[in-house]
């Protein structure tokens, strides 16, 4: 599995962050680090949950 972060939709809600902040990180001015990256395994539930909590629907859950 893998997220990608679509930067121009992100406007630094953090919401994914601050609901699975072991799998999503934000820069020092609060928008996503990383575009893509691949989830740890054991960690998918938490890319989902933190997809869905975007209010920009700007995470994508790519299902490899």
């Amino acid at each position: 599995m893998r997220i990608h972060i679509a930067f121009d939709e992100c406007e630094g809600h953090g919401m994914c962050a601050l609901h699975e902040p072991d799998l999503y990180e934000l820069d020092d001015d609060g928008y996503a680090a990383n575009a893509d990256f691949t989830v740890p395994p054991g960690m998918e539930a938490a890319a989902r949950n933190g997809a869905s909590r975007c209010p920009m629907s700007a995470i994508k859950v790519l299902e490899d």
